[in-house]
């Protein structure tokens, strides 16, 4: 054991004494956060005004269109109408709307393109006036139109009685995918990162320097520990720096966004600030705790499961890399597809593939984070969580051991190339 740890001391201090450790450990978090931050800022604030001209043959459309941020209507009659450039430019129109006394089918003419999103917004928009106009014409009233288009309102609730949380619904919604997402995203880089070292370590011929005063079992965990510890270190500090965020969120909304929130007269740009209270509210009934000791237990298991494999596949791998891609598939392939069950699982925790994924310990560790976010029981039942941590860990525990017996032949063997036969014939060869 403690040369198992002098080697994972060796592997951490020479990774985090990397320029690329540091940069991704403390930048990367403020790249997102402005990434993030910009595309937040940049939608929020994108409130083009669209000056549309109407030429309305009826005269009855026009009266229906209601000026707001996004669209200014202008009446206009078809004699001023030029099919130009210049007509549009003069008069700083973004578009003519040619609408016919039928009203069953309006030409929209521009003289530079119109986003998608806007050409949405504008046919709803003068949907609606038409839509309006005909129903005055059947002499309904608009106060009777109002009335019978009130939106429903839906509410749900449990067999118990419980209300639901929609605001609760949608912040796991993101949760459980955000951390799916992280658990497939550092399974499948740190894994390789523990290939990549075991092949340069094989191909540089280092690994003979060692195996000479170590066994190759202590060498493939202390490899293991030490990359798995330097991912617990970035997370750590991710951690750290999302707590002083979420730390000042909440103290601060506690009072002073609190008064904010009940002044009567409450500036443009704090409008939304209750929201931000039901929010933090939201936050505080989640099971965090539960969140961070299962994250942190899958990553353990699913890292030491998936390493194990990628160190076992780079061990056998001679000089020319592209030997891995054929020995990779077959371990990368459960790693794809806990992605896609991750889509399924949290639009639907309790469906059949979402509990078949959280129990297979090859997708357990991004299926199950995904369905544990939404809580106990209703997201997944206890005893399917602790169900699948125990074939998780005893599944860890098996390829662990089977992949050590690879190990210790491959990271010798140079020459032919090998494949998966290979593979089982060196667990089978006793030393």
């Amino acid at each position: 054991m403690k040369k198992i740890l002098l080697i994972a001391f060796r592997e951490f201090v020479q990774k985090i004494k990397n320029k690329t450790f540091l940069l991704t450990t403390l930048l990367l978090p403020i790249g997102i956060a402005i990434f993030y931050g910009s595309i937040f800022y940049f939608t929020a604030n994108d409130f083009e005004t669209y000056k549309i001209a109407v030429i309305d043959s009826s005269k009855n459309i026009y009266q229906e269109l209601e000026n707001d941020e996004q669209f200014i209507f202008k009446s206009i009659s078809n004699d001023v109408f030029e099919r130009t450039d210049s007509f549009f430019s003069k008069n700083n129109y973004n578009a003519v709307l040619l609408i016919p006394d039928s009203q069953k089918e309006v030409e929209v003419i521009y003289a530079n393109k119109i986003g998608l999103i806007t050409k949405s917004d504008l046919e709803k928009k003068v949907q609606n006036a038409i839509e309006m106009h005909r129903w005055v014409q059947a002499n309904v009233s608009k106060t009777l139109i109002d009335s019978l288009k009130q939106n429903v309102v839906f509410k749900y609730e449990n067999v118990n009685g419980k209300n639901e949380n929609e605001l609760k619904e949608g912040i796991s919604y993101g949760l459980g995918f955000g951390l799916g997402l992280l658990m497939y995203v550092v399974l499948t880089i740190y894994g390789s990162q523990v290939m990549r070292g075991v092949m340069e370590e094989k191909t540089n011929r280092i690994a003979e320097i060692i195996i000479s005063s170590v066994k190759p079992i202590e060498l493939m965990m202390g490899k293991i520990i030490g990359i798995g510890l330097v991912c617990l270190l970035q997370f750590f500090v991710w951690g750290v720096l999302i707590a002083i965020l979420m730390f000042g969120v909440i103290f601060v909304s506690g009072d002073a966004l609190q008064t904010v929130a009940n002044s009567n007269s409450i500036p443009q740009n704090l409008q939304n600030t209750q929201e931000l209270l039901r929010i933090v509210e939201t936050l505080k009934e989640m099971p965090i705790f539960l969140i961070i000791a299962a994250f942190l237990f899958y990553f353990i298991g699913g890292y030491f499961l998936y390493s194990s494999l990628f160190a076992s596949v780079g061990s056998a791998v001679n000089e020319d890399p592209q030997d891995v891609q054929s020995l990779m598939i077959p371990i990368m392939m459960p790693i794809f597809f806990s992605f896609v069950l991750l889509t399924k699982s949290i639009n639907n925790p309790n469906c059949t593939e979402a509990i078949v994924g959280s129990l297979v310990p090859f997708t357990a560790p991004v299926v199950m984070m995904s369905r544990l976010v939404f809580g106990i029981p209703d997201g997944v039942p206890l005893w399917q969580l602790l169900l699948s941590m125990a074939i998780l860990l005893s599944t860890t525990f098996l390829f662990t051991y089977l992949a050590a017996r690879i190990y210790r032949i491959g990271i010798l063997r140079y020459g032919k190339k090998a494949n998966w036969k290979d593979f089982f014939n060196w667990i089978r060869i006793n030393n």
